[in-house]
């Protein structure tokens, strides 16, 4: 049995296609033993009632701390399946997907699996940007992190506890890690798994968003949780490399006391920015300023921010 497991909050301008896409699934695979599953992060919107539209939809509405990882850990507690097939309420996924690893006579083929998905970029109005793969795959490949989007057997899941509550960002990154770290190989196929609608990565308004909300700050916790891990250190610096920079200028100026080093890592800033914004050039000084307060946020984070996990999950069925 197969368990369609989606989370969302407030995505009731995608949740809609969605469950259809799942629907489409279960009548391309003629699928009969299978069950969808819908977690509700207590959105303000009508999500749930747009969810209620769909048969056979088991609905569960959390009503205390709310995020992610929560929301994924419910839906796998609930669940029947051998299978969890775990879906974000912005993706909509891709029927021919499912037979490349999956059948109800054997199961699920591999321990874990994900695919190529495709991003379709939004600005915060909602008006349609551009799409692209998120990765470029010429064959399948095995890595060691992998995104919210995935399959995985019900045992494996169970047998890491699912996923850390304390992690309101990067928790997918984090199960991934874990699952390498016992040996599990994460594959992802070079197909077509899903759709992705989501606000542009590069959206300024979604960019300080989360840096005045912490969401950054994950990714300090992520390096402290996995500081072993040769591969979460290369991840962590290739997309951090300024805070690095910052940290070695600030120590070399108050050894050499020279405005010239200030002035180098003010000068990759620049390039980091020109680079990020070649498609807005007019958003480079804002980017510029975003980037200096996110290296200095990434230091204070790396003391000041301990997450805990949060052990009191509270929610309930919805009718």
């Amino acid at each position: 049995m197969i368990s369609f497991i989606v989370i969302g909050k407030n995505e009731a301008k995608n949740i809609n296609r969605c469950f259809k896409s799942i629907r489409k699934t279960i009548e391309y695979n003629k699928l009969t033993k299978y069950e969808v599953i819908y977690v509700d992060s207590n959105s303000t919107d009508n999500s749930i009632e747009i969810a209620r539209g769909f048969k056979e939809i088991k609905i569960f509405k959390i009503t205390g701390i709310c995020n992610a990882a929560i929301a994924r850990n419910i839906g796998a507690k609930e669940s029947k399946g051998d299978t969890l097939f775990f879906i974000d309420g912005d993706m909509e996924i891709i029927p021919e997907f499912l037979p490349l690893v999956y059948s109800e006579n054997i199961g699920l083929k591999y321990d874990f699996v994900s695919g190529q998905f495709e991003n379709n970029y939004y600005d915060i109005n909602g008006m349609f940007l551009y799409k692209e793969n998120y990765y470029t795959l010429s064959k399948d490949k095995y890595q060691t992190t992998t995104g919210g989007l995935f399959l995985i057997k019900e045992k494996l899941w169970n047998s890491v506890n699912g996923m850390k509550t304390k992690y309101k960002a990067n928790e997918d990154l984090d199960l991934g890690l874990r699952l390498s770290k016992i040996g599990i190989k994460l594959l992802r196929k070079k197909e077509l798994l899903a759709k992705h609608h989501t606000i542009s990565y590069n959206d300024s308004s979604r960019m300080w968003k989360m840096l005045f909300n912490a969401t950054g700050f994950y990714r300090i916790v992520l390096l402290r949780d996995h500081i072993k891990n040769i591969n979460q250190l290369k991840n962590y610096f290739r997309e951090n490399y300024t805070s690095l920079l910052l940290i070695f200028t600030i120590i070399a100026f108050l050894f050499f006391n020279k405005l010239s080093l200030v002035s180098f890592y003010l000068g990759i800033i620049l390039i980091r920015s020109v680079i990020n914004m070649r498609k807005d050039l007019l958003r480079i000084p804002n980017r510029f300023i975003y980037f200096i307060l996110h290296d200095i946020s990434l230091w204070f984070a790396l003391f000041l921010f301990w997450p805990k996990e949060i052990n009191n999950i509270e929610y309930q069925t919805v009718s």
